[in-house]
């Protein structure tokens, strides 16, 4: 999934030539705290709500504002976890998507790559989730997916966690089988250490908590 899968066109971006009055009732409309400037077609950068607070004239253009935020933008090739990232970075609430030649195409809200990452085949297939951890030097995806595979179940999604100051790691796997007893014993037996399994009980419990995280790192 790209960068111009997940354009919205209904937001009509700013002009140099518009007052930060304007800007300010333009964020309001459409509910969001960054606005991007657009001249002749050329993304210039991005506002921010309190850029616009901050105006001394708030009926003068913003065009007397200097646009510090240039490379707040994606390409209309970038993945959806680069975009995810560079939202994060710079803390946006919405990202602009240009072309090669730094033509404007769009804008990205937050809203909706939330709602592309839910609708993701992984998230919503029925199963099980192991959580493993492990010495970074021990680390064989090979290895892991063949126990499971030998258990008869297949990997819907992984997610590898690391920290610089360890030499631990953890590893989520998201499996297409809800009953994880099997599977477990089997690492067991293989002297994996799980840290944590979620089955059918406590799969809804597990998603939330999943979402919490990815609402607190998208600085909601």
């Amino acid at each position: 999934m790209i960068a111009k899968d997940l354009v919205v066109q209904d937001i009509i971006p700013l002009k140099i030539s518009d007052t930060g009055n304007s800007a300010l009732n333009r964020m309001m409309e459409y509910n969001v705290h960054h606005l991007p400037v657009v001249e002749e077609k050329i993304y210039k950068g991005m506002i921010a709500e309190y850029d616009l607070m901050d105006m001394d004239y708030r009926n003068e253009t913003i065009g007397e504002l200097t646009l510090e935020n240039e490379r707040i933008n994606v390409n209309v090739k970038d993945h959806l976890f680069d975009i995810v990232k560079k939202m994060n970075q710079y803390g946006t609430s919405a990202i602009p998507v240009v072309d090669d030649e730094g033509h404007y195409v769009g804008l990205i809200q937050r809203d909706g790559v939330l709602e592309r990452i839910a609708n993701i085949n992984a998230f919503k297939d029925p199963g099980g989730i192991i959580v493993l951890e492990m010495n970074t030097s021990d680390y064989s995806m090979g290895e892991v997916a063949q126990i499971i595979e030998s258990e008869g179940a297949r990997i819907l999604a992984t997610y590898v966690e690391t920290s610089p100051d360890s030499k631990k790691m953890t590893l989520t796997l998201k499996l297409n089988k809800v009953d994880l007893n099997t599977i477990i014993a089997t690492f067991e037996r293989y002297s994996y250490e799980i840290k944590a399994s979620y089955g059918e009980e406590t799969f809804d419990d597990y998603l939330q908590e999943r979402y919490d995280s990815l609402m607190k790192y998208l600085k909601i």
